[in-house]
């Protein structure tokens, strides 16, 4: 009888833990589906899918995503991002250390003035799958 009992339960354990699994897979599913992806890290973003945007030097950090994520100003234009998302991002380079932000928090900015011409790619630190582009020309 006792091995009985203890079969009993285990296999309401293994059930309860594959209904448990369940209910998280379907939960994963409905916050991809409406866009809460802040504890997936977002949809992101990736200045390749972009057009690069002229002149442009106010960048948002929103949704998970940089936008624009790709940008071009001229040497000597300081560019600044501001986060507009409830949880922390960073600005930092993928080589280098010419961007090197600290976790901004929602409403913080960080500000940087490019003075060499060049590609400056760079991502979210905790989220790297929200990446962006800088890049600086020369004045004409």
């Amino acid at each position: 009888m006792g091995k009985g009992v203890a079969i009993a339960i285990a296999g309401v354990g293994a059930l309860g833990l594959a209904a448990a699994g369940i209910f998280f897979m379907a939960m994963m599913v409905a916050m991809m589906g409406s866009g809460h992806m802040g504890m997936m890290g977002g949809q992101g973003s990736n200045p390749s899918e972009e057009t690069p945007q002229a002149g442009v030097n106010q960048v948002r950090i929103e949704d998970f995503a940089f936008s624009p994520a790709n940008i071009v100003v001229d040497v000597g234009t300081t560019v600044t991002w501001t986060n507009y998302d409830s949880v922390g991002h960073t600005v930092t380079s993928d080589e280098g250390d010419a961007l090197d932000s600290p976790t901004l928090d929602k409403n913080e900015s960080f500000s940087f003035t490019f003075q060499e011409p060049g590609q400056y790619a760079y991502h979210c630190q905790p989220h790297p799958n929200m990446k962006g582009l800088v890049t600086v020309r020369e004045r004409d």
